[in-house]
């Protein structure tokens, strides 16, 4: 988020917040500020645009690992060759 945050020349904060308001998914963020300076930065987040550049690198370094019983169907399923649909006639 550093890198993108020098790139439009605004903090990580505010990066990280207009990351997540570009999110379908999310309806609402808290946001949390001890000075006023912090609350203006963190408002402004939703005048941030991120690229779709940008955003694909933040998905790709935030992405989490699978977690577990979701590998293990990868892992078993790895070394199955999938048989190709044929119709009854």
């Amino acid at each position: 988020m550093r890198e993108v945050a020098e790139a439009h020349s605004v903090s990580v904060a505010r990066v990280a917040l207009a990351y997540v308001l570009a999110k379908p998914f999310v309806t609402s963020v808290i946001i949390g500020a001890k000075r006023l300076d912090q609350l203006d930065d963190n408002i402004a987040a939703a005048e941030l645009e991120l690229t779709a550049e940008e955003m694909a690198r933040l998905d790709e370094v935030s992405d989490l690992p699978p977690e577990y019983p979701g590998w293990m169907f990868a892992r078993q399923g790895s070394n199955r060759i999938p048989q190709p649909f044929k119709r009854k006639a």
